[in-house]
């Protein structure tokens, strides 16, 4: 039986990619997951290359399910326009390229999802850098119908992979969160639980839909869903978040 090289170039690319996305999350954090800690603000954008327009591809849709995907994972977004505001001015960028060769009745598409922020450089700490510190690719082929379809899954898979991570990088943030794993439990845990695990890992807290940050310890604050949480922990973060001081406990 003769196979198709084609195809077995596409399998090959998606072999690798699945094991990588089947990696023991019990592992101690490799790099890029741990630059992912304390990441609780974010922009997200998506980037389609010029032939995108030949598909029947939604740019905007494909960034609205992407955004949505990401707050019902206890991921604060922000406007795009306000990317210099995020604490660490964290990105989440989405790269889709189509190609469709002369030669060929079918679709080529690429696809990136990477995380963008700024960082220091060890050996001149005055300086900063935006650094790409966590990425996934995907490469496959297919007709223009099915790019319709293929395209957004293969993008929620990778999303899917991202917020993995940030949750091995943050398991406070997977404890509160409201995803699609099925794995929630502590969001029906006593209340007092959890508020002593946001007191013991962050100093300042809000609600993603409030402008006032909180102590932990604030009467205020202890009224937060959950799934609203967001932890801080500095001053400069929560001030670059756009929050203003609670008047009662005055953090």
């Amino acid at each position: 039986m003769r196979i198709n090289r084609k195809m077995k170039f596409k399998f090959v690319i998606v072999m690798c990619l699945l094991a990588g996305l089947t990696a023991n999350s019990s592992a101690k954090l490799n790099p890029r997951q741990a630059s992912l800690r304390d990441a609780n603000v974010m922009t997200v954008d998506v980037v389609c290359s010029q032939d995108v327009k030949e598909t029947d591809l939604n740019q905007q849709e494909i960034r609205e399910n992407i955004v949505k995907q990401l707050e019902q994972a206890g991921i604060q977004i922000l406007p795009i326009n306000l990317w210099g505001t995020a604490p660490g001015r964290c990105r989440l960028k989405v790269l889709i390229k189509v190609y469709k060769p002369s030669d060929l009745k079918t679709f080529i598409y690429n696809l990136k999802v990477y995380f963008v922020q700024t960082v220091t450089l060890e050996r001149i700490p005055e300086a900063k850098i935006d650094a790409v510190t966590w990425e996934l690719a995907w490469l496959a082929h297919g007709s223009k119908d099915r790019l319709t379809e293929a395209v957004p899954k293969n993008l929620k898979i990778m999303t899917d992979n991202f917020i993995r991570d940030y949750h091995l990088a943050n398991p406070l943030s997977s404890e509160l969160s409201d995803t699609n794993t099925g794995n929630n439990v502590s969001v029906t845990a006593p209340q007092g639980q959890i508020r002593s695990g946001v007191a013991a890992r962050y100093k300042y807290v809000s609600s993603k839909n409030s402008k006032v940050f909180h102590s932990p310890q604030c009467r205020s604050a202890k009224r937060i869903k959950p799934e609203n949480l967001v932890g801080y922990n500095s001053k400069e973060e929560v001030i670059q978040a756009g929050k203003r001081p609670c008047k009662v406990c005055k953090p």
